[in-house]
């Protein structure tokens, strides 16, 4: 566990797994940690040297610019700067929801870094219906155990932190499409492996929104969970490893 300089911002990472494996990079959501991994870590620590950041103003990294800096493309940005200050130039990547959002931005940025990458509950645009249900999110409007979490989560900005978290939640969803997500024409031009791992049953992206994202990135697979919600690495977790193992396995060398 540690900390490391990304600009002006004090970014928080735990390294798990085999110390000298391929590096994999994982990834959380919005009001997320990197403790959402835990079910992965066995599994993919057994052959790979694992990654695993909090984000800009999530867990114990702070947030020198406010809600402002939190969006996909920001977060983005950073992942880069951590893997260039660690010294990575090339690694697999797997990130839910936000986490795998941003790796869409990522692959444009620097397209010689991610060799792979793991989709799981992602999108490439936000939809009427999930802007829908994220704007109802709100500080007033949470369960009493939610906010426990948030609470205990998002601590490197003092106690009121989480608070802060939630409201731009909420504002990534009034956010402009362009800054979080790349045009269509971009998306395109990603040429690495990657797959795409859905529940049939998520609120927020349905079925139809990865399967549109499956066709439009040339080297794409597509898993679709049955029974299964926005969640896929904690909700299948047994699920989720296996098919994320074999799809690392054929496509990125375990040393």
């Amino acid at each position: 566990m540690a900390f490391i300089m990304i600009d002006d911002m004090q970014m928080y990472y735990a390294e798990h797994g085999t110390p000298n494996g391929p590096p994999l990079i994982l990834l959380h959501g919005f009001t997320q940690t990197g403790d959402f991994w835990a079910n992965q870590l066995a599994t993919f620590g057994a052959y790979y040297r694992l990654i695993v950041p909090d984000l800009r103003g999530h867990g114990r990294t702070d947030n020198p610019h406010g809600a402002a800096g939190m969006n996909h493309r920001q977060f983005a940005r950073d992942i880069i700067a951590l893997c260039q200050a660690l010294q990575i130039d090339k690694a697999a990547f797997c990130g839910e929801s936000t986490g795998a959002m941003l790796l869409l931005s990522l692959a444009t940025y620097a397209p010689a870094l991610p060799v792979v990458s793991i989709l799981a509950g992602g999108t490439y645009y936000f939809t009427e219906e999930s802007r829908a249900i994220q704007l109802q999110t709100s500080l007033e409007t949470l369960d009493e155990g939610y906010q426990v979490y948030l609470q205990t989560a998002h601590t490197a900005l003092g106690s009121d932190h989480w608070r802060s978290v939630v409201t731009a939640f909420h504002d990534l969803h009034i956010h402009a499409h362009s800054e979080d997500f790349p045009e269509i024409d971009e998306l395109r031009t990603i040429q690495i492996p990657v797959l795409l791992v859905h529940g049939d049953r998520d609120p927020f992206f349905p079925v139809a929104v990865p399967t549109e994202l499956y066709r439009l990135l040339p080297n794409a697979e597509l898993c679709l969970l049955p029974n299964t919600g926005h969640g896929p690495p904690n909700e299948r977790p047994g699920w989720f490893n296996d098919i994320a193992s074999d799809f690392l396995t054929r496509h990125y060398p375990q040393g």
